[in-house]
């Protein structure tokens, strides 16, 4: 069967022309290439970019980080990583997670290369982007920086210095969400960023957040820099300290509500007045004595004293006269005086009260479809004495109740559903396509091989002919018999040749012949048959 079919083959081959052979040899090839291809294709996932831009540590790092995963990628150009498309923020997440990368810039290491045959122009930008990559690195080692942009203005050299424009900066920073970035740090980089390029000032560098927000706006006089980063501190404080309170109050709400269940915006006033105070108190004490004096006089007494009326009449005619007594006895004078003096306690105060205590705070406190107004009295409470408020200095506190709109979620959420839809009947519409072309592609097989055997001289003769199609003509067996499978299938199943009683191959030639044949070219066959009579006889 086998020779058989190898001849007819060959029969083929050799009656088709050079054209149609070179045709089949391409298509069959293209085929054994194409097919592998298209299975490997569907099989593996589609690969998205997850990083890009990479410094070669950082990619190092990166690539280490997803083997220990078990995350597949792909490295195209050494600085871009590609991951499967559904393991894309994943990757992502994991690496943040691990602070890579740490470094996406390039520094002064652009001239570790060859340099030859390049223009002074080329130096001067590369030189440009070093010194910007390795003012980034340093930028980025501080605690509260995540990220950072700076791009540095180097205009052309003047011939007249009046002439000659200022070097400015400009500074692009993503705040850390938890260490808060204050003034004096925003006031440090631009003094870093000014003494790392020749001939930029502090004043000509602007620093701005991922917010847009003005951290350092670079113009003005050094007195006006000096009042504009005072006020910038005062908010800056301020805006720390309303923040802090929020996290705290909004923590509380989600412990107690659930998540997205409140909204809490905390305003706080401090008070930016310095105040020196010096005070002096006296006590007086009479434990110490600080000083005395005692004066005592008195008169010697006198036995001849004078006795009488004293005064002018006593010397004028007719008056009285002063009597003197021998025996009277009298004290002329006597005087005493004490005086004494106590130390005085003194107490003297000095007393600087320093700005940024808290003037006022302002609260409001937005809950989702609360209607107990017990529970929202709670609320206020509870959110009273974790805030520390204070009626007498005027802090507010308002808490309102009424359903939130989350359509906008809903809608982030269909579009997110229509969208991985989209891309799931994307995928569907590939796979079909690819179905679809090569349904195709062996249709047309088909066909070109169906026109080149009706083209060819010799048709395909079928190699097996079942025993009901056989012609048997004066009770013989055809001598076109193709192989001894179709005698054995005739003799067995069809009963064409039911018994040797029937068919004797001692009285017709042609099957003594075609046995024969048979019997030399599959010997097991005939001894089936053979046995198959036996069997029957018995």
């Amino acid at each position: 069967m086998l020779t058989t079919l190898q001849q007819q083959l060959s029969a083929f081959w050799k009656g088709q022309q050079v054209t149609q052979k070179i045709t089949m040899i391409v298509l069959i090839v293209a085929a054994l290439i194409i097919v592998p291809s298209l299975i490997v294709w569907a099989a593996s996932p589609s690969y998205s970019v997850a990083f890009s831009g990479l410094s070669e540590s950082d990619a190092g790092e990166i690539v280490q980080h997803l083997d220990e995963s078990n995350i597949p990628y792909k490295i195209k150009n050494s600085g871009t990583i590609m991951v499967p498309s559904d393991q894309v923020y994943e990757a992502r997440l994991k690496m943040a997670t691990d602070g890579l990368p740490q470094s996406s810039t390039v520094g002064f290491e652009i001239f570790s290369g060859t340099t030859l045959g390049m223009t002074d122009f080329t130096q001067k930008v590369n030189y440009q982007r070093a010194l910007e990559g390795e003012l980034e690195r340093t930028i980025s080692d501080l605690d509260t920086v995540d990220a950072v942009r700076v791009h540095i203005v180097t205009p052309e050299k003047s011939l007249l210095s009046g002439d000659q424009a200022p070097t400015t900066a400009s500074i692009t920073i993503k705040p850390n969400s938890v260490n808060q970035l204050n003034s004096a740090q925003v006031r440090s980089i631009t003094h870093l960023v000014a003494s790392s390029v020749e001939g930029l000032q502090p004043d000509n560098v602007v620093v701005v957040d991922t917010n847009g927000n003005l951290l350092a706006q670079g113009t003005g006089t050094n007195g006006e820099s000096a009042s504009l980063a005072q006020v910038d501190s005062h908010r800056a404080a301020e805006v720390i300290a309303a923040q802090d309170l929020q996290n705290k109050l909004q923590a509380i709400l989600d412990s107690s509500l659930g998540p997205d269940k409140s909204i809490v915006q905390a305003s706080v006033t401090l008070d930016w007045t310095q105040k020196e105070t010096t005070s002096q108190t006296y006590e007086p004490s009479t434990d110490t004595i600080r000083s005395s004096q005692i004066v005592s006089e008195a008169y010697v007494l006198s036995d001849d004293t004078t006795a009488g009326i004293p005064g002018a009449e006593a010397n004028l005619p007719g008056g009285e006269a002063a009597e003197t007594g021998a025996e009277g006895t009298g004290t002329l004078y006597q005087h005493s005086e004490e005086t004494i003096n106590y130390e005085v306690n003194q107490t003297q105060s000095h007393e600087i009260l320093t700005p940024g205590d808290i003037k006022r705070i302002s609260l409001s406190v937005m809950v989702d479809g609360i209607t107990d107004e017990a529970q929202i009295a709670t609320i206020e409470s509870v959110i009273a004495a974790a805030a520390g408020l204070d009626t007498t200095r005027g802090d507010v506190l308002a808490v309102e109740s009424f359903d939130f709109d989350r359509s906008y979620y809903a809608q982030v959420e269909e579009d997110l559903a229509v969208s991985e839809k989209k891309g799931s009947y994307r995928m569907y519409g590939e796979i079909a396509a690819v179905i679809v072309a090569l349904a195709l592609v062996f249709w047309y097989i088909q066909r070109l091989f169906k026109k080149m055997k009706l083209m060819s001289d010799k048709s395909w003769t079928p190699v097996m002919k079942k025993v009901d199609e056989l012609q048997l003509a004066g009770g013989g067996i055809p001598a076109n018999i193709q192989s001894s499978a179709g005698l054995n299938a005739g003799v067995l199943n069809q009963g064409s040749i039911a018994s040797p009683a029937k068919m004797s191959p001692m009285n017709n030639p042609n099957i003594q012949s075609a046995v024969s044949k048979l019997s030399s070219e599959n010997p097991e066959n005939i001894a089936n048959v053979i046995q198959s009579w036996i069997s029957e006889e018995s």
